[in-house]
């Protein structure tokens, strides 16, 4: 009689830690969608941090896209497979608009993962922890400031693709992520990527100096004070005049929060 062969069940999937979906999460908020795949660089380094294959992290970073209510008005709803973990971390932290404290956990997270592969990095996870959770040094208040203005400018530009929303200039260089209230004036919005737009430097001055702003249907406005300038100057007929009125480009994620323009409008903007 011939020898029996047993096929070996396939090896089962290793589960998703907290640690990873932290990483995964936010390098989804901060990248544009055309770039969750397997052979973006980016997600290549970031797949031998979590110990995953890079096709992996991108269906991940895709999951996390079904649940982001943005693509779904778009009609871009992602993959379907998004697991209940992913979806506990992102009504945990980006519904809720809690931008600080998924960015402290994300450092924390990454702190961990590197301690586990030293070829990653060096700082141990449990003092990153600590340093951020523990104490409230101005050395601290310091890095998490870096941290919320790295990842405002990130998930910005990302989220409009790298052009500015009024003008489509395509040079990340060249851009700005601008807040629509102001940094100084609530600190809750420094890091809310719904509180930001990606402008050119031109165009960020003059939303900043009031001279520009966004209606309620995303219409471009443009104060009078530049529409009533008596000038040759071509660069101001299309950088201002021409575009009054005009819908500006909308992101793929993290559209403008309402309440934020409206802000802007009545405190900022100078109609005339």
């Amino acid at each position: 009689m011939g020898a029996t062969y047993h096929a070996e069940p396939p090896p089962k999937r290793r589960p998703w830690t907290r640690d990873e979906l932290l990483v995964v999460l936010d390098f989804y908020c901060r990248t544009p969608f055309g770039k969750l795949h397997q052979h973006n660089p980016d997600i290549i380094a970031l797949a031998a941090l979590v110990g995953r294959t890079p096709s992996s992290v991108a269906m991940k970073g895709c999951n996390f896209a079904s649940l982001d209510p943005q693509h779904q008005r778009r009609g871009r709803s992602g993959l379907k497979g998004a697991a209940k973990a992913d979806r506990a971390l992102f009504e945990e932290f980006i519904l809720p608009a809690r931008w600080t404290d998924l960015l402290v956990e994300v450092s924390a997270a990454r702190a961990r993962l590197q301690a586990q592969a030293p070829d990653q990095g060096t700082m141990v996870a449990e003092e990153q922890a600590a340093y951020f959770a523990e104490r409230d040094t101005e050395a601290t208040r310091e890095v998490k400031t870096r941290l919320v203005q790295r990842f405002f400018r990130d998930a910005v530009l990302g989220s409009y693709d790298n052009e500015c929303a009024f003008c489509s200039l395509p040079n990340g260089k060249l851009l700005v992520a601008s807040h629509i209230v102001p940094w100084a004036h609530d600190e809750n919005r420094r890091a809310d990527p719904r509180n930001g737009l990606a402008l050119c430097a031109l165009h960020d001055k003059a939303f900043d100096r009031g001279l520009m702003s966004v209606g309620e249907d995303f219409r471009i406005l443009v104060s009078e004070q530049l529409l009533q300038t008596k000038t040759d100057s071509e660069l101001h007929h299309v950088a201002f005049c021409h575009i009054a009125g005009a819908e500006m480009n909308q992101p793929s994620r993290f559209a403008p929060d309402s309440e934020a323009l409206a802000h802007h409008r009545q405190e900022i903007f100078i109609p005339g």
